[in-house]
């Protein structure tokens, strides 16, 4: 081979390695740019995986508190929706009317309505509704026929009376008043029968057909463990009570009020409300007897005293008792449904007070208290009767009363504003004890 060829082999062999490790040099760059370029996407990966993880925790962290939020939010709700209930359920709001004395207009007046006395609280039946608890002075007894109802001065009342005081929403019914030996043994007989038969859950207080049946009724409504009694101070002089049938009405006696307030004491009430009825007809002060009772009523921690008869509207105060409590006194709630002629006969009114119970104390106060005016209308033929809140009342319907037609007395509205007016609270006094004497019964007893 000559060394020309040779050297060419040479060159030939020379250019082929250098080409072989160029291709070589370019093959490492290729997969180092291709490594550079994974590292690249992985670190990217990594790092939008992060941020995933990130933003997941992020979120999750959120969530949760967004959940511990709203879990503390509802838990708070329902604290405040607890607490609420829980200061409703410490919280009773009653009210009370005075003498429900249906006279023989009303009676006629029923009759023609097919023995239906709905009519009389229609326009006041939501007031009543919308209370905890509701009494009224149902004053005279039942009779279970037709043929034997009357009017003053022996009352005989229908029993359908009662059933339209329950529709109207009457929880608590009180029963010992002066009239409620009229129709005697009978009477109390019919009248018990009618309120356990028909109405059993309707309290009835103050008068009995067993001697062992209790003076002192208890009612259980929210929170509240009330001991209610209703005592009679009178008797119509027309009717006297014989020994024998004594337990029948509950009459008031010093020695009765400490029995009852010691049996309402053992047996755990809150509240301790009595009705009583008695005081003078048609005065506007407190005789000397009502005094004294009451004085004896805030030594033995009476809460609420409610006083019926008097027939007139009187005003309502609170007083201190021996033992730093306060006693509510409502001196008269004056008439309720009736017919009588006197204007100041006319204007009753409704008490209407608000009793709370402190959730850890337990101890009872009454700060919301005061009396809703009513008036009983009725026109000349006795067509249109029932009782109106004062609010309500109008000027031409002053004029068309009926008492317009037996009495030139004065009758408007302006003049019964003036006259609910003057039953406004007077300033809370302190009540002064009394000894054990008792009481003498009321004395006056005039027409209704």
């Amino acid at each position: 081979m000559s060394e020309r060829r040779r050297r060419r082999e040479l060159e030939e062999e020379r250019l082929r390695e250098e080409k072989r490790r160029r291709r070589i040099a370019r093959e490492r760059q290729r997969r180092k740019q291709v490594m550079r370029q994974r590292m690249i996407l992985g670190g990217a990966g990594i790092l939008i995986l992060l941020v995933v993880i990130i933003a997941a925790a992020v979120t999750i962290r959120n969530k949760k508190l967004e959940a511990e939020e709203a879990a503390r939010a509802a838990a708070q709700k329902e604290a405040e929706e607890e607490a609420k209930k829980e200061a409703e359920r410490n919280t009773l709001h009653m009210v009370a009317v005075g003498d429900n004395l249906i006279h023989d207009s009303l009676i006629q007046a029923g009759e023609a309505n097919n023995w239906n006395f709905d009519f009389l609280y229609e326009n006041i039946k939501s007031d009543i509704e919308n209370a905890d608890l509701a009494s009224v002075n149902q004053e005279t007894p039942f009779v279970n026929d037709h043929e034997d109802v009357a009017g003053y001065p022996d009352f005989a009342t229908p029993t359908e009376v009662g059933d339209a005081l329950v529709k109207a929403g009457f929880d608590i019914v009180t029963q010992a008043t002066e009239h409620a030996y009229d129709q005697e043994m009978t009477g109390i007989l019919n009248t018990v029968t009618f309120w356990d038969t028909e109405y059993p859950d309707t309290t009835l207080l103050g008068v009995h057909k067993e001697e062992d049946d209790s003076r002192v009724k208890f009612i259980e409504k929210k929170n509240f463990k009330i001991a209610v009694v209703n005592y009679n101070c009178m008797i119509s002089e027309n009717h006297s009570i014989p020994e024998e049938n004594a337990y029948m009405v509950d009459l008031y006696s010093e020695d009765s009020v400490k029995e009852d307030m010691q049996e309402a004491e053992s047996n755990g009430a809150d509240v301790k409300i009595v009705f009583l009825h008695g005081g003078k007809d048609d005065d506007s002060k407190t005789d000397a007897n009502m005094e004294e009772r009451l004085n004896f009523l805030a030594q033995q921690g009476v809460d609420v005293v409610i006083s019926s008869h008097p027939h007139i509207l009187k005003t309502y105060e609170k007083l201190q008792r021996p033992d730093g409590g306060e006693m509510l006194v409502y001196y008269s709630l004056g008439n309720f449904a009736n017919a009588q002629t006197s204007p100041a006969n006319l204007l009753g009114g409704m008490a209407d007070f608000t009793i709370t119970k402190d959730s850890e104390s337990g101890e009872i106060s009454i700060d919301d208290y005061t009396l809703i005016p009513l008036v009983m209308h009725y026109n000349a033929d006795n067509s249109q009767c029932g009782l109106y809140k004062l609010s309500d009342y109008t000027e031409q319907m002053a004029e068309e009363h009926g008492m317009h037609q037996q009495t030139d007395e004065e009758f408007t509205l302006s003049w019964l504003k003036e006259k609910a007016g003057q039953a406004e609270p007077v300033q809370m006094v302190t009540g002064t004890a009394v000894t054990d004497s008792g009481a003498e019964e009321d004395e006056t007893n005039t027409e209704e």
